[in-house]
């Protein structure tokens, strides 16, 4: 209740609201500066420590170059906790929402899936018609939803929004299979360039809830989800595209199998271009990404880990928040 009240509500929203507009100023991503600082740093101390050792001394030296990069991990773990990491201790959604989890059950579920297939259809003439923004539009585009949804959730300060960025790790990113990312330490937003056009408006959505201090995954995923609800048809039909194939995995075969035929051929054509895009991932390496960041997520006392994506499913079904 205290991280809630005092860090979420008031000084970390300070804080972004000043960071954030600083950081979107930069034409680069101030993470790959940060990133590459401390590595090159790390290694030059180590070579330097250890060329200058003198003959006698280099257990000592070792040791205390050692405890040297151990204080600097240490440093930078606790900036990450004051400007972004304590999010991960505030107050759950479904604590501050009318959450009932009675209503996630399998028909609540079948009805969201059928729901999902009929916004599909209807959304996807108009969504592609209307055209889809760059990446640097979307700000002014969606910001105002965004601020919006902010509100109906509770908070009376809001997180301002970022300029999605491109990053040095964009290789990384494509053969891990992560779409985007938030820098934690001057709150910029980095996006994964080769998503698609129509996956663009949810995927930084996402981000931004992360912005407004949402940092369990499945909480962000629902801030987002709504806030592409509050947009126009073409971050509507995003919402919607993101999350069909998650809602139709906890289907039986048969039902599941029903409603892909009820699907229009262009919306079915939009996600197999997605299905298409994450094969470039190699899986060896999207299988750490997400091994690391399963650990990572499990040391910031998300106990599903990863799996935590996927609860985001039970938030909208238990709020209520798919009938729009």
């Amino acid at each position: 209740t205290l991280v809630e009240q005092l860090y979420s509500r008031r000084i970390y929203l300070a804080v972004q609201n000043v960071l954030t507009p600083l950081g979107s100023l930069a034409p680069f991503a101030l993470f790959d500066f940060l990133l590459g600082a401390v590595l090159i740093g790390v290694v030059v101390h180590w070579v330097t420590r250890m060329r200058n050792v003198v003959r006698g001394h280099r257990l000592r030296v070792f040791l205390s170059t050692v405890f040297n990069t151990i204080a600097l991990m240490a440093g930078i773990y606790l900036a990450f906790l004051l400007v972004w990491g304590l999010n991960y201790r505030r107050e759950p959604l479904t604590t501050k929402l009318n959450y009932q989890s009675d209503q996630v059950t399998n028909q609540s579920l079948s009805e969201l899936a059928a729901y999902s297939v009929g916004r599909l259809n209807q959304l996807h003439a108009s969504a592609h018609q209307s055209g889809w923004s760059t990446l640097e539009e979307l700000p002014s585009r969606f910001g105002q939803a965004f601020d919006q949804v902010q509100r109906r959730l509770g908070s009376s300060r809001v997180a301002v929004v970022g300029v999605p960025k491109q990053t040095l790790l964009q290789p990384y990113f494509r053969y891990a299979g992560i779409d985007g990312m938030l820098n934690p330490f001057s709150l910029e937003v980095l996006v994964n360039y080769s998503i698609l056009p129509f996956e663009r408006p949810y995927v930084v959505a996402h981000e931004w809830a992360h912005l407004a201090g949402f940092a369990d995954e499945s909480e962000a995923s629902f801030v987002g989800w709504l806030t592409c609800l509050s947009g126009d048809d073409s971050s509507r039909y995003s919402a919607w595209l993101f999350l069909a194939p998650r809602v139709f995995r906890h289907l039986k075969e048969s039902e599941r199998s029903r409603l892909w035929s009820q699907l229009d051929e262009r919306p079915v054509t939009d996600l197999r271009a997605v299905a298409r895009r994450m094969h470039d991932a190699i899986p060896v390496v999207q299988r750490n990404a997400s091994r690391v960041y399963n650990q990572y997520l499990r040391a910031n006392r998300v106990e599903a880990g990863i799996a935590s994506y996927g609860k985001v499913v039970n938030l909208i079904l238990g709020t209520g928040a798919w009938r729009e």
